[in-house]
């Protein structure tokens, strides 16, 4: 069998994967169209990567999770039959530890980079997480505001590195107030590369009344507002993981 060459990330374009699509089909039970992949396999999960380059599929490959040591921490904080929001689900890696390592009871993601859209999906499906987690929030972004016209700044070898601007494009942001509603989070994942300020004050409310342990990524830019945030919602930062010196990744829990 040949080798499965997989598209160069500038080559691809809006029609690189239809996620109505996809659902739709998912709803009424036919086959599922995607692009190619790689497949790997261990620990009893098989992961369908599209970019040989991006960092997260690239620790995969290796056979570990990415960020493995910061989400094996998240065990003294989270227990077995979480609910978790995952914000920024990039291609599942987060989700489906949070589903077979965490043993999560629901996990809600939400991802709005139409490249991540594609990984992301398979991943849960191929995995039989459909049951636990729940893709019906994906494609879009969430903010402060419910907007449209968003669009994703391409990064080419990195698709978590992808930033969010409020022009040129045809993508929505949602306040999570209301895109999550109805959801009772233990705990709420935000990695959304420096727009987490504006996330956070759009899920004030659902923060408000049930807080949950946060896992959240914080650009350098923002950590003055972010210990601002902390000592108004009554929460503290329990651990930190800073690789870079452009952003840290922090656990924190109400007081």
């Amino acid at each position: 069998m040949d080798a499965v060459r997989l598209p160069r990330p500038e080559t691809t374009g809006p029609d690189y994967f239809d996620l109505a699509r996809a659902i739709e089909a998912l709803a009424s039970g036919r086959p599922v169209a995607f692009p190619p992949f790689e497949m790997v396999h261990w620990g009893g999960l098989t992961w369908c990567l599209n970019f040989e380059r991006d960092p997260i599929q690239r620790e995969i490959r290796r056979g570990r999770f990415y960020e493995q040591e910061e989400l094996e921490a998240l065990g003294a904080y989270v227990g077995p039959g979480a609910h978790v929001i995952d914000i920024g689900a990039n291609i599942g890696n987060h989700a489906l530890y949070f589903a077979t390592r965490l043993e999560a009871e629901r996990v809600v993601v939400a991802e709005p980079n139409p490249l991540a859209l594609a990984p992301l999906v398979a991943n849960i499906l191929v995995n039989g997480m459909g049951d636990v987690v729940d893709i019906s929030k994906l494609g879009v972004g969430l903010s402060d505001v419910d907007a449209g016209g968003y669009r994703m700044k391409r990064h080419d070898r990195n698709l978590g590195a992808t930033k969010m601007r409020e022009t040129g494009g045809v993508l929505e942001v949602r306040r999570g107030d209301g895109l999550f509603a109805e959801e009772t989070p233990t705990l709420i994942k935000i990695d959304v590369e420096g727009m987490e300020m504006k996330v956070l004050d759009g899920l004030d409310a659902l923060i408000r009344r049930h807080g949950p342990t946060l896992l959240i990524e914080v650009d350098a830019s923002n950590e003055g507002a972010f210990d601002t945030w902390l000592a108004d919602h009554g929460y503290n930062v329990v651990h930190t993981d800073r690789d870079s010196s452009r952003n840290a990744n922090h656990i924190a829990v109400r007081s």
